[in-house]
């Protein structure tokens, strides 16, 4: 509390302390050195005109903050150009608020006394300086001190040694009134009896009659008990969140220590790894001296192999050459003749082999140790997280499932723990098993190829060099019901036998030869129904409609291999083809307008088809299984357009109920 007790000018005990306009306080000589006086241009000009608007506008400027003390205060917080006063002579900014505060002729020294912050400075030992002379006792010799009652009929005012001495209980002065001293009017002199709640002041009642009539009052004690009650309630939340940041700085100071013992078995970490590194590269340093040492061995036996090898084939020369010299000394040419050529063969032979047989000698070896990769990896030694990180949390608002892809994100998870990415997962959309979808530092992922009326589950989990953390929860996401495609626009032949639209929906062909146009997406899960009308269709065209593999074959009627199912349809009648077989004949063609609808119940494994919208035959085709491509195959003279993500038709369901 000292530091509310201390002025924040000379931050000293409060000396007879002034409340300003915001609400903050001074020692009065803090003020007055702080004011600082108005040029008279500046000073506000005009007349009041009224004196109850004047008092009204006095305590309501943009600025104030609602603190005025008197019923006509001598000061107000605001700006010149929206001065009430005759004139400002004087202005004050305020060191705490920065707010500027008007003040009168009168200066800093008409401020108004704070005393609830004088009363509480001298109830704490503060060292008050004398009071102001109006406040003053009147019998005191010497050092002045605070008056304290005031006797009515001898118009004195007494401190409580005064009193006792010059005003006694007992005697003449006996039926005197002593009023103790208080607030009074700063206009009248009398204390205030009443609390005007449009002024936010206290007033007396001739201050009512002369002001105030008009305003909503009430009496000073019950105003009093209001406030109190108000400041009461405030303090208690003051309470309540000071006792919260007492726990938070014992939470803080608490994690000090953890941080020291934490910082301390790191420091103890990074020492035993050095000595692990260390000796680890003693044991390598060992191996290479080893190593070294090893080598130099073998190539001094090398050496030794090849001086023995010289060695011996140098005895032989020599002695060959010895016994040569001798033989050159014999006497008997006959002799000599018989090993003469001999003689010479040889001495030729070993002269010819005796250094080209010869090994070259050993050379030191050529190596030198690499340490730039060590070097490199103590130089990226650092640290790595040993907390694996917190659950994300999935952003609902921002997931959504769009056709056949799904788009998900994420919030990182919270503090301490580094994230260094995360992973996505997902299931099959049928409640199976989840798989990895997704692994990567963003926290947005949009996948595709999803099944059309799947209900996907996904759930995300971070990572760090520490491991996994937990998975986030689980979320749903609902793909369409209907699937919605167009024509792939690669099957449009080089050779314009096949144009398609540029919006994918409208195909035609060019030629006799058929071509085969698969959507640009497969079906592998629900119920699915689509229409082609037949924008053109003349007696001699064979179209069919219907599905197929991704590699079925692109040059022949749709349904001529085991990888295309369909129904073959002219102006009169209907057949279903599949593999090059045809069956299931059925009465009834299409002309140029017609539709042919076909529907595929991926859950049952069937295949129907409708024109106009009515059935076509019976069941064309049963246990499919996989993914398919819806499929038509056009030749000259047949122009359709594709109608994707219809409802079937109500018969056709129920038919498949009956049947099923």
């Amino acid at each position: 509390m000292e530091e509310e007790l201390r002025c924040f000018v000379c931050k000293e005990f409060y000396k007879e302390p002034v409340l300003l306009p915001c609400g903050h306080a001074l020692c009065r000589a803090c003020a007055v050195g702080l004011q600082s006086h108005l040029p008279e241009a500046d000073n506000a000009s005009g007349t009041a005109t009224d004196y109850q608007e004047a008092d009204k506008a006095s305590v309501s400027s943009e600025t104030d903050s609602g603190v005025v003390c008197g019923s006509r205060p001598n000061s107000f917080a605001g700006t010149p150009a929206a001065a009430v006063y005759t004139s400002a002579a004087f202005s004050l900014l305020c060191p705490q608020c920065n707010k500027q505060v008007f003040l009168d002729d009168n200066g800093a020294e008409g401020l108004p006394p704070f005393r609830v912050m004088r009363t509480i400075v001298e109830r704490f030992g503060g060292v008050v300086g004398a009071p102001p002379a109006e406040e003053a006792c009147q019998m005191c010799e010497g050092e002045r001190r605070a008056a304290v009652v005031r006797c009515e009929q001898c118009s004195v005012r007494y401190c409580a040694g005064c009193r006792d001495a010059w005003h006694p209980t007992r005697g003449p002065l006996a039926q005197h009134e002593l009023r103790a001293l208080g607030t009074t009017c700063s206009d009248h002199g009398s204390p205030p009896v009443l609390y005007c709640n449009t002024c936010l002041v206290p007033i007396c009642q001739r201050c009512l009659a002369e002001r105030h009539s008009s305003h909503e009052t009430q009496q000073l004690s019950s105003a009093a008990r209001a406030h109190k009650t108000e400041l009461s309630q405030s303090l208690q939340q003051l309470s309540e969140q000071a006792k919260a940041m007492t726990e938070y700085i014992q939470l803080v100071k608490g994690s000090g220590d953890k941080i020291n013992e934490s910082c301390e078995e790191l420091e103890r970490q990074i020492d035993q790894a050095c000595v692990e590194v260390t000796r680890a590269i003693d044991r390598r340093r060992d191996e290479l001296i080893r190593a070294a040492r090893n080598t130099r061995s073998q190539a001094i036996a090398n050496m030794r192999s090849l001086t023995s090898h010289a060695a011996q084939k140098l005895r032989e020369a020599t002695a060959l050459l010895h016994f040569s010299i001798e033989a050159l000394k014999e006497s008997d040419h006959a002799a000599f003749l018989q090993v003469g050529n001999i003689l010479s063969a040889r001495a030729q032979e070993t002269a010819a082999g005796l250094c080209s047989s010869l090994d070259p000698p050993p050379s030191p070896p050529a190596l030198t140790l690499d340490i730039e990769p060590v070097i490199r990896t103590v130089r990226t030694m650092n640290f790595v997280e040993c907390i694996p990180p917190g659950a994300p949390e999935m952003a609902v608002e921002a997931c959504a499932a769009r056709g056949c892809s799904c788009t998900l994100a994420w919030r990182a998870p919270a503090a301490p723990a580094a994230v260094r990415g995360y992973v996505l997962e997902l299931d099959d959309g049928l409640g199976g098993p989840f798989r990895e979808v997704y692994c990567g530092r963003e926290t947005v992922c949009t996948v595709d190829g999803l099944h059309y009326a799947s209900l996907y589950s996904a759930r995300v989990k971070a990572f760090n060099g520490a491991g996994e953390g937990p998975y986030s929860e689980v979320i749903g996401l609902q793909t369409s019901p209907v699937a919605w495609f167009a024509w792939d626009l690669r099957c449009a032949g080089a050779e314009d036998a096949l144009c398609l639209s540029a919006d994918g929906l409208s195909a035609r062909a060019a030629g006799w030869q058929p071509r085969v146009v698969l959507a640009d997406q497969p079906l592998a899960r629900g119920v699915h129904y689509w229409r082609l009308r037949l924008d053109a269709h003349d007696g001699d065209a064979d179209p069919a409609f219907g599905i197929a593999r991704a590699d079925v074959a692109k040059d022949k009627m749709l349904g001529s291999d085991a990888l295309g199912w369909a129904m073959y349809i002219d102006s009169a009648r209907s057949w279903f083809v599949h593999g090059g077989a045809h069956g299931g004949r059925a009465e009834g063609g299409v002309t140029r307008g017609s539709t042919v609808g076909v529907l595929l119940d991926l859950g049952r494994g069937t295949l129907r088809f409708t024109v106009d919208d009515r059935p076509q035959g019976d069941i064309a085709f049963t246990g499919l299984r996989g993914a398919f491509y819806p499929a038509v195959s056009l030749n000259r003279g047949v122009a359709v357009t594709l109608e994707p993500g219809l409802q079937p038709p109500p018969e056709l369901l129920m038919d498949a109920l009956t049947i099923e």
